[in-house]
């Protein structure tokens, strides 16, 4: 529609509505149903400009998809996460096995230093002078 013809169309409701509240009493209506009609006819009014044109049930199968999706992104997520939750723990498995073995390899390190220190501690002392001149 034009605007003009919008604008006449409101007028003409804004008038009605005036000549309903000042003949209220000539017409016997009651200003309580005045303003109950024209919220009403507003709310009617407004449920027709923002309807988008679907059914209930449409409205619920489209959030009943959306919900779907999101738990599918969240489900998507939590295995992107247990996955790499998993890795890491495998991991620490692995550092902690290297560790093992590592502490492992100092303590047998340690003994055959505490056994070559046995071993310097009971040369003689030609064996000292002769390890010295090799050096």
């Amino acid at each position: 529609m034009s605007k003009t013809v919008k604008l006449i169309i409101w007028a003409v409701i804004i008038l009605v509505i005036i000549a309903l509240l000042v003949f209220s009493e000539q017409l016997r209506v009651q200003i309580g149903a005045i303003f109950a009609a024209v919220a009403g006819g507003f709310a009617t009014l407004k449920s027709k400009l923002f309807k988008s044109g679907k059914t209930v049930e449409d409205q619920i199968a489209d959030i009943e998809e959306e919900h779907a999706v999101k738990r599918e992104e969240w489900q998507q997520m939590k295995d992107e996460y247990n996955s790499r939750y998993n890795a890491l723990k495998a991991r620490m498995d692995y550092l902690d096995y290297r560790s093992a073995l590592i502490s492992q390899e100092i303590k047998d390190l340690d003994e055959i230093e505490i056994q070559a220190l046995e071993r310097n501690r009971n040369l003689s002392d030609e064996e000292i002078l002769r390890r010295l001149r090799d050096l």
